[in-house]
């Protein structure tokens, strides 16, 4: 039961996007063994200070985390996925309204700047859906995954316009598999390319996530993790040389894995923690460190955990493993032990779809 609410967290949003809404599957988040409703982050105290600030979401709502204290920012709505431009004074985030996502600029209060897309019609069949958005390394602009074209029904594609720009001048990078949720997660990356996830279908109708690197838009896509690994939820090192993600080899559990990253291919990786359900990583501003999210208590609520990186974690970034190398040949190791997680918050449930936006 508990597993697939983690397989939900990344694939069944875009699945359920189009037609009973892109959040109903959130219902099936919630432990059906007790009820307890989990308390505002305002309202309760962190068991441990992280350093700099985070942004994290509550059913819909903005939180920022800071000197270990929480505090509600934006106005009100169904707000989720914010994330940080270079320069660290705005937010990007998500707004959800019937059926439709947009996304808003905003400054570090919460307090809209500008509206970046409006995918709402009075037409159904003519409203679109964005979520994830990252901002480039130069600040120029945004990417996002989009629901156009719409030939392929339920695929979201990845796209990217200009942060100071306009919609109508943002343009297509790539070309999802059909039916299958298509590609999330983008992460521009300094060269110019982009890491992705992206879905697929095998002939057993099993849903795979793999990584995904892009030299250019509508360019040849090539797969940085194999099929069977099931790698999602990608997320680049401050420095740009290591990449954590969450990761199920086709078990009923996850582990959280780094590997390096020399541009364009993964080294091998190394499980830092393994056989429990893990969302959403975000490196430490210094990236010596990763938070993500977890289920805590009998009720199931995600909670936020604190995770220093062991100093051997370092993989070369030269030593890269084909995609096409079959998951036991490419088994990860620990190279030295893993400082033990540290629960961060108690008592809340933030959104696992949401990764902590840090600096």
């Amino acid at each position: 039961m508990i597993l697939r609410r983690i397989a939900a967290i990344l694939f069944v949003p875009v699945m359920l996007a189009f037609g009973s809404g892109v959040y109903l599957y959130l219902g099936t988040l919630k432990s059906k063994v007790v009820q307890e409703r989990p308390q505002l982050p305002t309202v309760t105290k962190p068991k441990f200070v992280l350093p700099g600030t985070m942004f994290v979401v509550q059913e819909g709502r903005l939180f920022k985390l800071e000197a270990g204290s929480f505090t509600e920012i934006g106005p009100g709505g169904e707000w989720s996925q914010p994330t940080l431009t270079p320069d660290h004074t705005k937010l990007v985030a998500v707004l959800r309204t019937g059926f439709s996502s947009d996304l808003y600029l905003m400054d570090l209060g919460g307090h809209v700047l500008k509206r970046l897309t409006k995918n709402d019609s009075r037409y159904i069949d003519y409203n679109h859906w964005a979520f994830y958005p990252r901002i480039s390394p130069d600040g120029a602009s945004v990417m996002y995954s989009f629901d156009s074209p719409k030939v392929n029904g339920v695929d979201l594609a990845v796209w990217s316009m200009p942060l100071n720009g306009a919609q109508w001048q943002a343009r297509r990078w790539t070309d999802p598999y059909s039916h299958t949720g298509g590609d999330v997660s983008p992460i521009p990356l300094a060269s110019g390319g982009l890491l992705f996830v992206r879905h697929s279908i095998d002939s057993s109708t099993v849903v795979h996530s793999q990584i995904y690197f892009q030299s250019r838009a509508l360019g040849v896509a090539t797969p940085l993790t194999p099929e069977a690994d099931d790698c999602s939820q990608a997320t680049l090192s401050p420095d740009g040389t290591q990449v954590a993600m969450v990761c199920t080899h086709g078990k009923q559990s996850a582990s959280l894995e780094i590997a390096s990253f020399n541009g364009s291919a993964l080294g091998a990786p190394q499980v830092l923690v393994d056989g429990g359900l893990y969302a959403s990583p975000a490196w430490s501003p210094d990236g010596k460190a990763l938070a993500y999210f977890g289920p805590q208590g009998l009720a199931g609520h995600f909670q936020l955990w604190w995770l220093p990186l062991p100093v051997a974690a370092t993989p070369s970034p030269s030593i890269a493993a084909a995609p096409s190398t079959s998951a036991s040949a490419r088994a990860a190791s620990t190279v030295a032990p893993t400082p033990a997680p540290v629960q961060v918050t108690e008592g809340v449930d933030l959104s696992a779809t949401s990764p902590p936006a840090w600096f």
